[in-house]
């Protein structure tokens, strides 16, 4: 009697065709487009020029994303195999693929889909279709590596305080003025207001030497008075 397999121990075909079919049917979407644009300039039929095109891009995008969930869940699907003839499964090593591994399977996938697209062309197109469609697998996987490294590290990193339109046009080096922060803002004004009373401080000191000056002129006058007097 076989046991019944446990969750996450097989990878079953339906899973890996579910997938399949809506990435090929995300993939027919601009081929139609540009099937229709295609065909309205080159053809008198544009509609069945697009629908022939869409067809394509479905059958190239299903049969990639299928290869490439077969590749990644390899064991899986090696599970799936000696259950059905009821041979002891397997672990599974699969479950966290390597960026080498997702290149890999893309570089592989593109390569199956490649051939495919030149086979609709001729015989003669299978190995370039499959060289180039492995190129862009490879560089695609590698561009969606980079960009998922590259998000994973932004996570990591405390988030930046967003900044109004004003904000960004004032720290810009052409613009005229500055945004201030608070802390520049309140030592501004600290700067300022030493300033303030330094100059108040001068004032008082003025005012002394005034006052001063103006005693000392006072009892001037009252002693030149006096000798006046006492000269006549």
């Amino acid at each position: 009697m076989v046991t019944r397999p446990g969750p996450g121990q097989v990878t079953h075909p339906g899973d890996v065709a579910r997938q399949a079919v809506l990435f090929g049917g995300a993939a027919a979407i601009p081929g139609f487009v540009i099937g229709a644009f295609a065909g309205t300039l080159r053809t008198s039929t544009p509609v069945l020029f697009a629908t022939a095109s869409s067809l394509q891009w479905f059958a190239l995008g299903s049969t990639f994303w299928a290869w490439r969930a077969c590749l990644l869940n390899r064991d899986g699907v090696r599970n799936r195999w000696r259950h059905t003839r009821g041979a002891p499964l397997l672990p599974r090593n699969d479950l966290s693929p390597t960026e080498q591994d997702r290149v890999i399977a893309s570089t592989v996938s593109g390569s199956v889909s490649g051939a495919l697209a030149g086979a609709m062309r001729g015989a003669r197109n299978v190995a370039p279709g499959a060289l180039m469609f492995a190129i862009f697998g490879f560089a695609g996987q590698h561009a969606y590596n980079w960009q998922e490294a590259r998000e994973a590290k932004a996570a990591q990193e405390p988030p930046k305080e967003k900044k109004t339109f004003m904000q960004r046009l004032a720290d810009s080096n052409w613009f005229p003025m500055r945004a201030l922060s608070d802390e520049e803002y309140e030592t501004m004004l600290n700067e300022r207001l030493l300033q303030v009373e330094a100059e108040i401080a001068l004032v008082d000191e003025r005012i002394v030497q005034l006052k001063k000056e103006q005693q000392e002129q006072k009892v001037a006058g009252v002693e030149k008075e006096s000798e006046n007097s006492k000269s006549t």
